[in-house]
């Protein structure tokens, strides 16, 4: 008698012990899962322990704590001749106190930015097929109103070579954006300008054989791909942080998105 009540026991034990291991590890058949192999379900996966993943993520803590998304950049605001006459123009202040400065995308505020040319579609990209297409050249119609990309000061307004009618201006990020081929400027060299300001209205002047406007944006007077800047479909902000490095006489622009980094080499010639 006393060995069939520990049998019974030990029957009723072994049977908790293993609903609770089917409730825990249950599986959804193949044809549930639309899968070759059969998955766990998400609301019976255990609880996974806690884990510091730091050392393989050092850009989270950079990214979150470290970088300010309006910093403060000392630039140089009072223009020489060059700065006023020459689109190539790169800011001696920048870079003279460090050799590296970010720029922070992914918290800016709608307000704080603007696309220079909204419902544009890009006709020739940063590169593209000649290799050295120093911006993005976006279309939409003849004297459609060109903006600011961000607060700052006009260094340059006037014709200059093949890019015709051109404005120049340089950001309180550190950054400078051009705007070429306009058929007209409404601002002048020397004003200050709002992120979202009208600028100039769409052209054709310089070379140029269609009306469109040639973008670029640039550091240290050299440019890079105004898509590390924004997305041209969404025409927003890209969701990168901007690692300027500036080595003897190359700029080096890296993304740091996600753990996935594109080194962009800019050779100042």
């Amino acid at each position: 008698m006393l060995h069939k009540i520990k049998y019974r026991l030990l029957s009723v034990f072994l049977t908790l012990t293993l609903f609770a291991c089917h409730s825990i590890h249950k599986y959804v058949t193949p044809m549930e899962a639309n899968a070759e192999f059969p998955v766990l379900k998400p609301e019976f996966m255990p609880e996974l322990p806690a884990v510091d993943f730091a050392w393989t993520t050092p850009l989270i803590d950079l990214i979150e704590t470290e970088i300010d998304p309006y910093p403060i950049v000392n630039i140089t605001e009072d223009f020489c001749d060059r700065d006023i006459n020459h689109v190539n123009s790169s800011d001696p202040k920048l870079f003279a106190e460090s050799d590296k400065m970010y720029i922070d995308l992914i918290r800016l505020q709608k307000g704080d930015y603007s696309f220079p040319l909204p419902g544009a579609k890009v006709i020739s990209p940063f590169g593209g097929r000649r290799k050295g297409h120093t911006g993005t050249d976006l279309k939409t119609f003849a004297g459609d109103t060109i903006r600011a990309v961000f607060d700052g000061i006009v260094r340059m307004a006037k014709e200059y070579s093949a890019y015709g009618n051109v404005i120049v201006i340089r950001h309180f990020n550190g950054l400078e954006t051009v705007y070429s081929h306009n058929s007209k400027h409404l601002i002048k060299q020397g004003i200050r300008v709002k992120a979202g300001q009208p600028i100039a209205m769409v052209g054709r002047t310089g070379r140029a054989t269609t009306d469109h406007l040639h973008f670029e944006v640039r550091i240290g007077g050299r440019a890079f791909n105004p898509e590390l800047l924004f997305d041209m479909d969404a025409q927003c902000l890209t969701d990168n942080v901007l690692l300027c490095t500036k080595n003897k006489n190359k700029i080096q622009v890296v993304p740091m998105q996600h753990f996935s980094f594109e080194a962009h080499h800019i050779d100042s010639k």
